[in-house]
C-alpha cells in the first residue's frame, strides 16, 4: 500500500527552523506531503472495512492536530487490518534502532548453533531495558555492519539503510520495516526461532517504568505491552526526533502492533505528547470502550538525548 507522513507546518516547524538556522545547521527533515498521494488509503481491511475507515479517521484526525513529521503504523487480526501512514518515510531511529541489533545478535546466535553468552545476555538486557548506550556499541562491535545487514536482509526490511559510520541511533528506518519487525517479534518465521523470539519480547516487556511511555497510551489494562523508544534532539537545538514501537498482547481483540516515528518536534515532551494522542485512539478505535488512560499525557523524562547518536 501506498501512504505518505503527513507534514504539518506551523509554530512547531517554525520554532525548529529558528533553532537549526540560529546554530548554522542543515538538518534535513523528512519530506512533507504531494498532493498526488495524499487520498492514498491509510487504513485498509478485507474484512473488517468499517473498523478500518474509523481508525483512518482517528489516525488522521490526531496527526492533522500536531505538527512536524508523523509516521504511523498498525497491524492487527494478524495482518488483516493495516494502517500504514507514512509508510515508506525515512527516520532517524534513535534508540528504536537497538532492537535491530538484538535482533540480528540473537539471528547471528542461531546461525552459529549456540546460545547467547551471558556476557551478551547481560548487554542485550542493559540496551534494551534501559537504553544502554555502551552496550549497544558493544553488541554492535561484536556483530559487525556485515551481520546487522544479514538480519535486515533475511527480514525483508529493505528501506532500513545502517548508517555509514555505524551509528545505531542515526540507522535509517520507516514504519513500513518497523512492523515488518514487530511481526517477526510475535509470530512463526524463518528469520527468528520461537525462543529468540520470546527472549526479544522479554526484555521489551521489562523496559524500565521512565521509558514506558508512548504508544501504550491507552492500551487495555491487561495488556502486555513489548516496547522500546527513542528519543533524539539535532546537536544544539530542541528539535527532537521521537520514536516509539510496540506489541501488545492478551488483549480484547487479541495480538497487535503499533509503530509511531516522529520528527521535528519542539521539544521532548510535544513528540511524546503526538505520539501518545495517535497511540490513544489506535487503542481505543481496536478495543471498544475500556482504554485504559494508562499516560494520554505522560510527562516525558527529563530532556536528556537517548544518545543512540553517538552509540
Amino acid at each position: 500500500m501506498t501512504s505518505i507522513a503527513r507534514t504539518n507546518t506551523g509554530r512547531g516547524t517554525a520554532a525548529a527552523l529558528t533553532a537549526l538556522l540560529a546554530g548554522g545547521l542543515a538538518v534535513a527533515l523528512p519530506p512533507a506531503a504531494s498532493a498526488d498521494t495524499a487520498d492514498a488509503p491509510v487504513c485498509t481491511s478485507d474484512t473488517r472495512p468499517e473498523l478500518a475507515a474509523q481508525l483512518q479517521e482517528g489516525i488522521l484526525e490526531a496527526v492533522d492536530a500536531r505538527e512536524g513529521t508523523i509516521a504511523v503504523g498498525v497491524s492487527a487480526f494478524d495482518g488483516d487490518l493495516v494502517c500504514e501512514l507514512g509508510a515508506d518515510t525515512d527516520f532517524d531511529a534513535a534508540s528504536v534502532g537497538k532492537v535491530i541489533v538484538l535482533g540480528a545478535l540473537l539471528r547471528s546466535a542461531m546461525d552459529e548453533d549456540r546460545d547467547l553468552t551471558d556476557r551478551e545476555r547481560e548487554l542485550a538486557t542493559d540496551m534494551i531495558t534501559v537504553s544502554g548506550n555502551d552496550s549497544a556499541v558493544e553488541l554492535r562491535n561484536q556483530l559487525g555492519p556485515a551481520r546487522i545487514q544479514h538480519f535486515l536482509d533475511l527480514a525483508g526490511m529493505d528501506g532500513t539503510v545502517l548508517h555509514p559510520e555505524g551509528y545505531v541511533g542515526l540507522m535509517k528506518i520507516n514504519v513500513h520495516d518497523q512492523l515488518t519487525l514487530l511481526e517477526l517479534l510475535r509470530t512463526d518465521n524463518d528469520v527468528l526461532g520461537e525462543a529468540e523470539r520470546d527472549y526479544a519480547r522479554g526484555l521489551m516487556g521489562d523496559v524500565v517504568d521512565s521509558q514506558r511511555w508512548g504508544v501504550p497510551a491507552g492500551a487495555p489494562a491487561e495488556a502486555r505491552v513489548h516496547l522500546k523508544n527513542g528519543w533524539l534532539p539535532y546537536d544544539n537545538t530542541d528539535t527532537w526526533r521521537i520514536n516509539s514501537i510496540g506489541g501488545f498482547a492478551g488483549t480484547p481483540v487479541g495480538d497487535y502492533d503499533v509503530v509511531v516515528l516522529t520528527d521535528g518536534n519542539d521539544g521532548m515532551q510535544y513528540g511524546v505528547d503526538s505520539i501518545e494522542s495517535v497511540a490513544a485512539g489506535v487503542h481505543t478505535a481496536l478495543n471498544g470502550e475500556s482504554p485504559r488512560t494508562l499516560s494520554q499525557t505522560t510527562p516525558a523524562p527529563e530532556a536528556v538525548s537517548d544518545g543512540s547518536d553517538k552509540a
